[in-house]
């Protein structure tokens, strides 16, 4: 009886939705694909259940007639019941039917695939069809009917579960008792990777059931998750250690308790600390604004990682205070902060004239802006700052934002105006044809410019992004870009909306650069100039793959990366495979090896390591009524019982 009032309430809801969106809905109609996807199905969902419904001459019978009864209540013996639930029971069914079909073809076009009747997808012969699909489908990004916010991309840590004390009792008493990369014979942990250290660097450590102390001072508890019952306890156990210089915290929510916790431990010692990553960690504004009053005192600090935190728009006095009042912090990242177009606006105006003695220059080298909304006010703001004497940025991450040409153009115009820029990083900025020409043309030449990126980020579609879409018209500035006597190492188109000869043009100027050591640019329109795949009966042969390479675009492609190779060897020393350098020194090239090696973690390398090898799902999304995050924000003081004050 309550599988039968369920499936009836079911029916109902559904009739109900059913009618008022989809009236002309007619279950016989035959439906075409293109067709198919065009229906609101995204928005107007039915139970899956109901695809299964009992159908009056089956086993189930007696329920078909239970849930009719539910439906329609008539007097006993009548037939109408069953009658009317049969005829919704097709309807029903169908309109489930027909959603299956529209989740499979909408999965079809997402993985850059096609079908018989499906006008969309990638083209036959295209070698990467999901970005194909995905990038062409788009065109050129056009804000009106692909809007994307001003206020940044969504700042929430990845889903996690806050630990028990007694997981992290073993490392806190290590700490607190002066611990170093090196284990007492009673303590409950052991040697980082049986010994051998750091995957790739051998770098010795301590390791315990949760967090490691590795020998050149980082303390990494990233994804360990202290969040704000145990952030006290963890802050107090660093009060007496020495060792510890490199806090990596990442994706623990701490909260506005963590905030202040650490801000006042930087209060008590200012001179202990170099490096604070504490990315996805729930700080808002106001606890944003107690750190920054502390970190500001502190001469030891280098660099802070702030990603993913919600510090909003009003947050922008005080990263402009952290930017010019921590006299030495070389790196601060910013990445989806939500800071918005309007917070970075006002963050570089107030830079752009920030009074200094002449000759004299702020710390700051390397700025992480990804994911901000940042559109073409703030673009010029930063062009503002660029011009300013007292700028010395010499690394900008600015992917992932809806900066369009306007914002493009913009920047183009600052870029000769910036003699320290070495990277600039302009990935999924919903950037045509115009504002990449205007770009190349502004870093054509460039005195010390040694990385551009105009491809694609790999979460542009989770982040809601616009893919850039540069077409065969930058093939010349590109050409032009490449063939000027400059120090450009690193460029990046990723998947233009170009076909194969454009690709060919740009690396014919590839290999006679003399500094280039990593190109790439791939085409994701067809080459027309290729007949049609053909079978003879007479030969019995298979088709030949539409997707793979001709033979003029195999020897190209070889040509580019003996040159790239030799490139390599001329700048690296001959000892140097092109191999080693993409394992490692191509990070280098685009990141700042100095700081960026002090946020490495092995928690977040051995995740990410699973995740490639497919043996590790990333959860991205909270369960729908999970308050964690609402506990964390809530929280007023530290619960943990371990505390020792």
């Amino acid at each position: 009886m309550d599988l039968a009032i369920h499936l009836a309430t079911l029916c109902r809801k559904s009739l109900v939705e059913l009618d008022s969106h989809l009236p002309d809905f007619k279950p016989s109609h035959p439906f075409t694909a293109d067709e198919i996807v065009s229906l609101p199905l995204d928005k107007h969902r039915i139970d899956d259940t109901l695809h299964e419904l009992p159908r009056r001459k089956s086993a189930r019978h007696n329920l078909a007639v239970a849930i009719s009864s539910f439906l329609y209540p008539v007097h006993q013996g009548s037939l109408t019941a069953i009658i009317r639930y049969e005829e919704d029971r097709v309807r029903l069914r169908a309109w489930a039917a027909l959603q299956r079909r529209y989740d499979m073809l909408k999965a079809t076009i997402r993985n850059g695939h096609t079908t018989r009747g499906l006008s969309s997808g990638a083209a036959p012969g295209v070698q990467a069809p999901v970005w194909a699909s995905r990038i062409t489908s788009q065109g050129v990004w056009d804000p009106a009917k692909h809007p994307i916010s001003l206020e940044g991309v969504p700042a929430i840590p990845m889903p996690v579960e806050i630990a028990h004390e007694a997981d992290l009792a073993p490392f806190l008493n290590h700490l607190v008792g002066g611990g170093t990369s090196k284990l007492n014979s009673d303590e409950e942990g052991f040697e980082l990777d049986d010994g051998r250290g750091e995957p790739y660097y051998g770098v010795k450590g301590a390791e315990f059931r949760k967090g490691v102390v590795y020998e050149d001072g980082r303390m990494d508890l990233c994804k360990m998750v202290v969040g704000p019952d145990h952030i006290g306890k963890l802050m107090d156990s660093l009060r007496p250690n020495e060792f510890v210089r490199h806090f990596l915290l990442g994706n623990n929510i701490i909260g506005p308790v963590g905030a202040h916790e650490i801000a006042s431990f930087i209060h008590d010692l200012p001179g202990r600390i170099d490096t604070w990553y504490l990315a996805g960690n729930c700080i808002d504004g106001p606890s944003f604004n107690i750190l920054v009053n502390a970190m500001v005192k502190s001469d030891a600090i280098t660099n802070i990682w702030l990603k993913r935190n919600p510090l909003g728009s009003h947050a922008s006095e005080d990263v402009y205070r952290l930017i010019t009042g921590v006299r030495n912090l070389r790196t601060l990242d910013l990445d989806q902060t939500q800071l918005g177009d309007r917070g970075i606006s006002d963050l570089f105006n107030r830079l752009a004239v920030h009074g200094m003695p002449e000759g004299a220059k702020l710390p700051l080298k390397h700025i992480y802006l990804n994911g901000n909304g940042i559109s073409n006010e703030g673009a010029q703001a930063l062009g503002r700052f660029l011009a300013s004497p007292h700028c010395g940025l010499t690394s900008i991450y600015m992917s992932s934002n809806p900066l369009g040409d306007s914002g493009a153009n913009a920047l183009a115009q600052a870029l000769p105006k910036a003699p320290y820029l070495t990277r600039l990083l302009l990935q999924s900025i919903g950037v045509s044809t115009k504002g990449a020409v205007a770009l190349c043309k502004a870093a054509t030449g460039h005195p010390v410019l040694e990385v551009l990126d105009l491809g694609q980020a790999y979460a542009t579609h989770d982040l809601g992004q616009g893919y850039n879409y540069i077409e065969d018209g930058a093939v010349t500035a590109i050409q032009d870009l490449v063939s000027a006597k400059s120090r450009l190492s690193y460029l990046n188109f990723g998947h233009m909306a170009v076909a194969p000869p454009a690709i060919n043009l740009i690396s014919e100027a590839v290999l006679k650069s003399p500094s280039l050591v990593f190109f790439a640019a791939y085409p994701i329109l067809p080459d027309s100039a290729l007949r049609a795949a053909t079978f003879r009966p007479a030969v019995d042969t298979t088709f030949a793959n539409p997707a793979e390479p001709t033979r003029p675009q195999i020897l190209m492609s070889k040509a580019v990366q003996e040159h790239l190779s030799a490139n390599v060897k001329a700048r690296y020393g001959e000892e140097t495979s092109y191999s080693q350098f993409m394992e490692e020194d191509k990070r280098w090239l685009v990141s700042d090896k100095t700081d960026v090696r002090k946020i490495d973690s092995v928690y977040r390398n051995r995740d990410a390591g699973l995740a490639r090898h497919r043996l590790l799902t990333l959860v991205k999304n909270w369960e729908e009524g999970d308050e964690t995050l609402d506990r964390v924000m809530a929280a007023h003081a530290p619960t943990c019982s371990l505390r020792r004050h």
